[in-house]
């Protein structure tokens, strides 16, 4: 359903409450109408900045809280979202880790470990760098702490489970490849001293600036992309979601150069007329947002023209401004947040106070009701009740599972005993452990991997799932009663594994 009839159904639905019951009703309709929505739910989380309770909204109407929870650690900045487990990654104001638990209606540090450089990329586990300069990692997956040949510098978690860390070496950088649990260097690549890094959303590159040059790495192959050289030394580094455009500014420039990942090399530039200080790159990929120089604005980019469309005011900070899912900018004004359409640049919203927030939108399905036609018992066509016993020619009374009713069904010889199953109901989250071998990107590695892995008379299969667009496929067994369970599995599986509480 699109937005605006989304929101129709919004304002139909306050319209028709009486003041008593308001709040009540139209936190029912607005979870009724994201159920009848097609694809993922826009949504806002917003946290004070000092912590407290914590606030789920039906983007772009703010008025209508769908979840909330207490005692949240005030957020820094935030590192991952995890679909499937509907958990949020983030740095508290501290500089600890910490998750929101959306199932389960929680929050918490995650650890006090003193670590810096945190990264993600599931929201699940997050990955640091020890003042010894070893790489630690915290999360449902259990600790693992690696100390490698020289101080890492940076950690880049990727999607197929395995780590990248840059670190020093002699007159230079190195970037190692490790699968967790295990210690072992699986490939490096050397490098001249690393100043910049980054590490595209989607797709296989990570990119490093070195003084006026950039260099990418290839992830899957570990294999080094051709040199780019610019002007001035590197200073911001930015990339489309899929990582087809990286966007470079240098130290002295006025423009943002463009560099194509498949032709490796510059494309083009966008003249801003000025130095910019921060480069931010909207989600989907429509906008970049440029902080002037000294300046509370932003300079609003068409991506799909390389377009300045225009400045607007706004404080710079972790969180604001940023680009919603449907195109609006947030911007952070004084107090308030003043959302403005991103074409015309025009305000649409303003939420009073709302600069006292931290925000954050995402895009999910899990606050949509439990479809109630999930709970029902299975019916098979047929006359006869197949629950009589054998031999027994006397007219056996039994209970319909649906509703209790007692109905009466003739037993005959030829009729086999089979014993009515308990009704299966979904197992909370936590309840079972699931072993993951791997997450990639291309289905066809996902199943060849999946085929070689056997546990008893288990093969491991393939789940999918959605992740910012892209389809991640998990190589999984289980899931199993108990951790223990599934950590033999693990092991007597002889891969590179990790566990995790919850169904595949």
């Amino acid at each position: 359903m699109p937005v605006r009839t989304t929101l129709l159904a919004f304002t139909l639905a306050l319209a028709a409450c009486s003041r008593g019951d308001r709040q009540e009703t139209t936190a029912r309709s607005a979870v009724a109408s994201l159920s009848a929505a097609r694809g993922p739910d826009h949504l806002v989380l917003r946290v004070p900045r000092a912590g407290g309770d914590a606030r789920v909204f039906a983007y772009p109407r703010l008025d209508t809280v769908l979840w909330s929870a207490p005692s949240v650690p005030a957020p820094d900045h935030v590192l991952a979202f995890d679909e499937e487990a509907g958990s949020i990654a983030y740095v508290d104001t501290k500089g600890a880790p910490a998750r929101i638990d959306f199932r389960q209606g929680l929050a918490e540090r995650m650890s006090k470990a003193k670590l810096v450089g945190l990264a993600s990329s599931d929201g699940y586990n997050v990955y640091g760098i020890a003042p010894d300069g070893s790489v630690e990692r915290t999360g449902p997956s259990g600790q693992w702490r690696w100390k490698p040949p020289h101080n890492a510098h940076a950690v880049f978690p990727q999607a197929d489970a395995t780590l990248l860390v840059l670190g020093d070496q002699q007159d230079g950088s190195v970037v190692w490849r490790v699968r967790p649990p295990s210690a072992r260097i699986v490939d490096s690549v050397p490098l001249t001293k690393v100043d910049r890094t980054l590490r595209t959303q989607v797709g296989d590159r990570l990119y490093l600036g070195s003084g006026s040059e950039l260099t990418g790495v290839r992830t899957r192959t570990m294999q080094r992309t051709t040199a780019i050289g610019f002007d001035g030394a590197i200073e911001l580094l930015g990339a489309t979601p899929s990582g087809d455009r990286v966007f470079v500014v240098t130290r002295t420039g006025t423009s943002v150069e463009i560099i194509d990942r498949y032709r490796e090399a510059t494309s083009g530039r966008i003249d801003v007329g000025r130095h910019v200080s921060t480069l931010r790159v909207d989600p989907l990929g429509r906008y970049l947002l440029a902080q002037p120089e000294n300046a509370d604005s932003a300079l609003v980019i068409a991506l799909g023209t390389n377009r300045v469309i225009g400045t607007v005011v706004t404080n710079w900070r972790n969180d604001l401004p940023f680009v919603g899912p449907d195109g609006g900018i947030a911007l952070a004004q004084g107090s308030d947040v003043v959302i403005v359409d991103g074409e015309t640049l025009r305000p649409i919203t303003r939420v009073k106070s709302g600069a006292s927030d931290f925000w954050y939108a995402f895009r999910w399905t899990g606050f949509r009701p439990r479809d109630a036609r999930l709970d029902k018992p299975v019916e098979f066509a047929g006359g006869k009740d197949s629950a009589a016993r054998v031999g027994d020619s006397t007219t056996q009374r039994t209970p319909r599972v649906d509703t209790g009713v007692a109905t009466t069904a003739p037993a005959t010889a030829a009729t086999p005993a089979v014993a009515v199953p308990p009704r299966d109901t979904a197992s909370k989250r936590g309840s079972v452990y699931t072993v993951s071998f791997a997450a990639l990107l291309v289905q066809d590695r996902a199943r060849e991997l999946a085929a070689r892995i056997h546990v008893g008379t288990e093969t491991a299969r393939v789940v999918t799932a959605v992740r910012d667009g892209s389809t991640i496929y998990r190589v999984v067994l289980g899931p199993y009663a108990t951790r223990e369970d599934a950590e033999r599995v693990g092991r007597e599986s002889k891969q590179s594994y990790w566990v995790y509480e919850g169904g595949p």
